[in-house]
């Protein structure tokens, strides 16, 4: 199995954004949903700093399209990660405008691997996550095993209360499997949006 990429999810302080772009993650995560304690703002994105080979992925949950569209190109996004009930129809609009599109699953013991393959040939990734009440950032991990009921024919995001002490058990219970990057968000943190330089040099080294 490849080394799996890291994306820092929920960044939105410039200067601990540029110390932990020195652990050379591959993705950065700004999520845009207004509920979030780690909501940025189009005005605030636009003001972080960018880096070569870190790319920029927005979250975004049940937004408008016009609204998505018009911080994409703002925020100078490279993906879309899609948290809410996204219909296949409305992926496939995205799509047209020359975005990544990464879909989210919220994954518990009932969870219907049969959902996939509606969005297998619009979507570039799949991520799943834990299932909440809330969307995503709740630092629980879910049975990983879950993910060997199913055929997943994308490769995928793993997220959901990955952190230091079990990114390397996260990734040996995906062997096999197309994994394409570690989710990493409020395990990681000093305070919401404020990530440890500490645990990501620890998960880091971990993989």
């Amino acid at each position: 199995m490849n080394e799996p990429k890291i994306k820092i999810c929920g960044m939105r302080e410039p200067e601990n954004m540029l110390e932990i772009a020195a652990f050379k993650p591959d993705f950065f995560g700004l999520i845009f949903y207004p509920k979030s304690p780690r909501f940025v703002s189009i005005e605030q994105a636009e003001k972080l700093p960018e880096f070569q080979n870190i790319r920029r992925v927005g979250v975004f949950v049940d937004e408008n399209l016009d609204s998505i569209l018009e911080i994409a190109e703002r925020a100078n996004l490279s993906f879309v990660q899609l948290h809410g009930g996204e219909t296949v129809q409305f992926c496939e609009t995205l799509k047209k405008q020359n975005l990544q599109i990464v879909k989210v699953f919220k994954v518990d013991e009932n969870f219907d691997g049969k959902r996939l393959k509606d969005y297998e040939a619009i979507c570039d990734y799949f991520l799943f996550d834990t299932k909440t009440a809330k969307h995503g950032g709740s630092g629980h991990a879910f049975d990983w095993q879950i993910l060997r009921r199913f055929s997943i024919n994308k490769p995928f995001f793993l997220g959901g209360g990955i952190g230091a002490e079990n990114a390397s058990e996260a990734m040996e219970a995906c062997r096999n499997l197309p994994m394409f990057a570690l989710d990493v968000n409020s395990r990681a943190e000093i305070a919401p949006g404020v990530k440890s330089p500490e645990i990501i040099a620890e998960i880091v080294k971990s993989l």
